[in-house]
């Protein structure tokens, strides 16, 4: 990197959310530059369980629900452009989703949740018996109540996605700045400077999409962002032979036979440790979808940082003149309508209405604190 540049937009935070924004930007001829502060961040996509799903979005906010469905739709079409280009496969199965339902009551709660974001959204559901689903995952527990099943949905290899994306932009020189961590944003006349360890960057836009390193960057701006760290944790498998062809909430087979146990949700801070207490909870609960499991031994298990919105939902919004915040916890299902239509937004410097239900509005009037411009 130089020890001053300029670009037109710089997108902070090179994870899924940044580099599927940064991936829509250059496909529309802009002048970018990506800054990655590499995997020393809290990478969310490490503890991703690789969901592409819209089934159950929006029950906070009910804006989400279509929202999440068209992330969903768009899906196919961005995987095969970008396994075109980079040749990773990045493992893309879209060919339905399961939801278990532990018990009688809580079938009948997500059977309302459903139905009332069907309203909203339009998205199809079934809801199947476990003889149904032992149709696509062999094995299932004959006593679980049921599970709610969406055909659209399906599941991807986030740490697949992120590499694409990345190889991607590595494809233009300079785009992608790997170790590059942003220590501070600055005005500076009608734009931005962006400044690291290794010189700066001047830039008619900026964006925000650094995950939980978003509330510092925020501050830089004088805006304070309701964002924080939910810890999750996730138990994988020896490899066993093929067995569930499509994925579940909790319990999914990868590509190469593993099988992935997660669904903990952990108010701990920054804390990325794990636990044998949420260890055995997960443990048992795989195995009482699954029986079967009982007998696969664990490898290792590992967690990472969720970065949530009071409502679960995402944030777009353009908190100063030029500066386009955009974090959410769905960064896989929601990597092809960022990489389209959110890129589209800030490429033409503004965000529509279509973004309203998503702005930092909704949690009341953002803080605002006066921030100096810089000159020269």
């Amino acid at each position: 990197m130089k020890a001053s540049d300029n670009v037109e937009i710089a997108v902070i935070g090179g994870g899924l959310v940044g580099a599927a924004i940064a991936y829509g930007l250059r496909k529309r001829g802009l002048r970018i530059a990506v800054f990655d502060e590499g995997d020393s961040a809290f990478r969310a996509s490490r503890g991703n369980f690789g969901l592409v799903c819209a089934g159950g979005k929006g029950g906070q906010l009910e804006d989400y629900a279509p929202w999440a469905l068209q992330g969903v739709q768009v899906w196919k079409d961005f995987a095969d452009r970008l396994v075109d280009e980079t040749g990773i496969d990045i493992e893309l199965e879209q060919n339905g989703l399961s939801v278990f339902c532990p018990d009688a009551d809580s079938l009948r709660e997500r059977i309302a949740l459903m139905e009332r974001l069907q309203r909203r959204s339009g998205l199809a559901f079934d809801v199947l018996t476990p003889a149904e689903i032992a149709r696509f995952m062999p094995g299932v527990s004959p006593d679980m109540p049921g599970a709610l099943h969406c055909d659209i949905d399906g599941a991807a290899n986030p740490m697949l996605l992120l590499r694409a994306l990345h190889a991607s932009l590595l494809s233009d020189d300079g785009v992608l700045r790997r170790g590059a961590r942003v220590e501070r944003i600055e005005r500076l006349g009608d734009g931005y400077r962006v400044v690291n360890a290794e010189g700066t960057t001047t830039c008619g836009r900026v964006v925000l999409a650094a995950g939980l390193g978003n509330i510092a960057l925020g501050q830089n701006l004088g805006v304070s962002l309701p964002i924080k760290p939910m810890r999750g944790q996730i138990l994988v498998t020896e490899r066993c032979a093929p067995r569930m062809h499509i994925p579940s909430e909790h319990v999914r087979q990868t590509r190469d036979g593993s099988y992935l146990l997660g669904g903990s949700w952990e108010d701990v801070g920054f804390d990325t440790g794990t636990t044998a207490e949420v260890t055995q909870a997960i443990a048992r609960r795989a195995v009482s979808y699954f029986p079967f499991l009982r007998h696969v031994r664990l490898v290792r298990s590992w967690s990472a940082l969720r970065i949530l919105a009071p409502d679960n939902a995402p944030i777009y919004d353009e908190i100063a003149p030029g500066a386009f915040l955009v974090t959410c916890h769905s960064g896989v299902s929601l990597a092809a309508i960022h990489a389209a239509k959110v890129a589209g937004w800030i490429a033409e410097g503004a965000l529509p209405q279509e973004a309203a239900p998503f702005s930092l509005r909704r949690f009341g009037p953002p803080r605002q604190e006066a921030v100096p411009s810089r000159s020269g």
